[in-house]
């Protein structure tokens, strides 16, 4: 049990597993797109080395012809054969690569969806943790209140001259809470909350590629979906 309020907890639970669910959906579209991007580069690289090839055979064709001055030779037909093999060979593999484009950036638009919405269930899950914090410390802030209504207390008791009034305070307990503020921002500012040590930011990771997915807006990813839809069919035209 993380939280005391056995409401709040069960609420919680249910945050957590939802949030783990759209963590795992979102590292397995991360997968589909890495492998997908990663197909891609290949492809990519498959044609320029095939390019690359095409324009060796073509430079020693070049050469060999200087040598020749002109005469046939079975060496030159040779070199250009492989030449336009090199090309064809090239226009074969760049050929799948506006289609394997189109299916890269399809999965990187669901990946982003993904930890979009794994974004948002994990902001919601801290969302409770936080409430259920604050209300059990609230809940054990008896010494503070203590604390606090004697300071009240004593404040009242300096009578209609005190120090406070003058200073423009309106109550004693005014005084009190300017003073508990400032104190309770000063631990604030030095706290440093231990992420690595918290059972539930534990459950919660973070990954690569959130940051950039939790700003998508959804109306940004329905314009995203629309242009690829329409590169898909100006592929297939």
């Amino acid at each position: 049990m993380h939280l005391t309020d056995s409401n709040l907890n069960a609420r919680l639970s249910k945050a957590l597993e939802a949030s783990q669910q759209a963590f795992a959906t979102f590292q397995q579209a991360d997968r589909d797109y890495s492998a997908k991007a990663a197909l891609c580069q290949q492809q990519k690289d498959a044609a320029e080395a095939a390019e690359n090839s095409a324009r060796g055979f073509r430079e020693q064709a070049r050469a060999l012809l200087r040598e020749l001055l002109g005469k046939p030779s079975k060496k030159m037909q040779e070199l250009r054969a492989e030449e336009r093999s090199a090309y064809t060979l090239a226009e074969d593999y760049r050929s799948f690569i506006d289609e394997l484009e189109i299916e890269r950036d399809e999965a990187l638009m669901t990946m982003q969806e993904a930890g979009r919405t794994y974004a948002d269930k994990r902001a919601n899950a801290l969302a409770i943790y936080a409430e259920g914090l604050l209300d059990h410390a609230l809940d054990n802030i008896e010494p503070l209140l203590k604390a606090l209504a004697m300071q009240k207390e004593v404040l009242n008791r300096q009578g209609r001259f005190a120090t406070w009034l003058q200073q423009g305070f309106e109550s004693a307990q005014e005084v009190v809470i300017a003073q508990i503020k400032q104190r309770l921002e000063r631990r604030l500012n030095g706290y440093c909350l231990d992420h690595d040590a918290d059972p539930v930011y534990q459950a919660l990771p973070w990954a690569h590629g959130l940051n950039e997915a939790q700003q998508i807006t959804p109306v940004e990813c329905k314009q995203q979906r629309d242009r690829l839809e329409q590169r898909r069919a100006a592929l297939s035209a």
